[in-house]
Parts: C-alpha cells; structure tokens; sequence
C-alpha cells in the first residue's frame, strides 16, 4: 500500500505530495479540529471526495503545518490551496524559492481572510483578489429552520403551496444505501438546468458524490431525502465544519415540484439546528446568478471572504 502511495504521489515545490485517501482520516482531522476552518472546503470529508477529480494533495512538513495543493485548468498545472496550520518562516521561505523554477506564476487559490491576516510575510509574497464567486454564505441556523418574520414570508408561502400541493410527501434521514438515488436527483436536476452530460463541472460533481455516499459513514456525514409519492426528488448533504457550525455540501431538489427546495433546505436546517448547530455554511455560489440569488434571498447574516493569491515576481538577485 506505501509503495502504491508512493506511486501516485508527486513533488511539488521541494516536498513529496500524495493523493488524500481515506486512510488519511486520522492524520488530517486532528491537524483540521486543532485549527478549525470557516471556509466550506476544509473538511476531511470535502478534500477526500474532491481528491480524485481536481487533484487534491497534501504534504505534512512539519508538527505544525499541512500543505495542501490542487490541479487548475487544462494543463494540469499543480497550485496550492491554504495550508492548515502554521507553516513556518523557512518553510515559506522555501516555497518560495522552489516556485522560481515552475514554468508557471505560483497561486494558493481558496484562501481564507483570517489566513492572509495570520501569515502577512508570506502571504505579501503574493498579490491576492477576492473571489466573489467562492465567497461562503453563513446564517443563522435557527432563521433557516424557523423562516421567522417578513423578510421570510415568501419562502413561507411556497412551503405553504408545497405542503397543499404534496401531501404524500416525507423527508427521511439519508444513509450510505442512498446513493444512486441521490445520483439520479443529481441528474435530474442538471438536465433540467441544460446541462450536458459530459460537462466536466458535472462529472466531477458526480464523482465527489459518488465518493461521500460510498463512505458515507466514515467520511461523517448526514442528510435527509425528500420523496413525494415515494419517488425521491431532493437530498441534501451536510456535516459538522466547526464546534459551532454545520457546512451543507449538497442541496438538490428537482425544479417541477414547486415550493421543494425551501421545503429540503427548511427541513435540513431543522436537522442542523435541532443537533446544536448555531450557524450554517451554505458554501459559495460560484458567480452563477440564479444561484446568488437564492442564496440572497435567505438573507446570510455574514458572506465570508475568500482570496486566491497569485505569487508576485521573484525579486531579481544583484
């Protein structure tokens, strides 16, 4: 199994990176629980089922610090992500110096504000931009499971038309059996939104699903399907980010049933309230309109700002 590892691995900046596996579970969720993350990404169980398709990689290089690195664009050039601890000053330094020699301007994408705050000599190395699209949207747990006042009213009545319009309906806890139901809502969902087939944003979607539902219960997961006359039309899927937040990783529900998908994020922001959660992470919208729009409309008691850095030029040696 280490001579496997050992073959899928890579070096990347002057330190051996290898594919996060499951086996990695222990390892990385004790560097994850000692330095909690705010940002929807950084989760065992999130970096694990997107490990495959976007190349996810982590090096630990020292008692401190986990690096962690992805592939972007076509070209499969290997960036990196924030890394979760403190990495060092040499550390940095290294880093540094080693990205001199890639073909290729250096990023750390999917960076936290409180990172850039923490790490200022390393991250003045590089020129950040925020990332609108990759922004986290954070509630109130209790105003998405309670829809309370007018700001709400609307979503209240088209719970109100789902309820009339359904009564057969029935959410239930979602289990590691689930999984190629939640796979055919999925598709449902993007044919129903023109999506083709083999969009490579889709397949990738698909394989992260794939991967939490086949692991379900080891990865920690939880999550309820909504069927209507015992045919499922909406899922989600959401675990613990922090002590006090739940981060939703899914929410799926088929567009011709009207008043749905209020009805699965109402019912899953019950689950997360009634389990002592004070907030939810209802991840980012990735610039696509009609998705910030929704997530407007539910009236985020905080938008978490993410940064990708791009590495500055190397200053040229007298």
């Amino acid at each position: 199994m280490k001579s496997e590892r050992q073959d899928k691995g890579t070096m990347f900046l002057g330190h051996h990176f290898q594919p996060v596996v499951l086996e990695d579970k222990v390892v990385m969720q004790d560097y994850l629980r000692r330095y909690p993350q705010r940002v929807s990404g950084y989760s065992f169980a999130s970096l694990a089922a997107w490990a495959e398709p976007y190349g996810v990689m982590w090096s630990r290089v020292a008692p401190e610090c986990l690096l962690l690195s992805r592939t972007l664009g076509d070209d499969g050039e290997r960036h990196l992500l924030q890394s979760i601890g403190q990495p060092s000053t040499a550390c940095c330094t290294d880093l540094v110096a080693a990205a001199a020699a890639l073909p290729y301007r250096l990023k750390m994408l999917y960076v936290a504000k409180s990172y850039i705050d923490q790490n200022p000599e390393f991250c003045g190395r590089f020129t950040a931009e925020e990332d609108r699209g990759g922004a986290n949207y954070i509630y109130l747990a209790r105003d998405l499971a309670e829809l309370p006042g007018g700001n709400y009213a609307k979503k209240r009545n088209l719970i109100a038309q789902f309820l009339g319009l359904y009564p057969d309906w029935e959410a239930v806890p979602l289990d590691a059996s689930c999984g190629s139901l939640c796979r055919d809502v999925l598709l449902a969902v993007a044919h129903g939104d023109g999506t083709q087939p083999d969009d490579p944003s889709l397949r990738a979607e698909l394989q992260a699903l794939d991967f939490a539902m086949e692991h379900f219960d080891v990865l920690e997961q939880s999550g309820l399907i909504i069927r209507v006359g015992g045919r499922p039309v909406a899922f989600s899927i959401f675990e613990r980010q922090n002590i006090d937040t739940a981060v939703v990783h899914y929410e799926k529900a088929l567009r011709d049933f009207k008043g749905l998908y209020q009805m699965v994020n109402r019912e899953t922001s019950r689950l997360i309230a009634a389990a002592g959660y004070h907030l939810i992470n209802r991840e980012e919208d990735l610039d696509r309109p009609g998705l910030r729009q929704a997530k407007l409309s539910y009236f985020p008691l905080e938008m978490y700002p993410v940064f990708d850095l791009t590495l500055n030029d190397a200053p040229v040696s007298a």
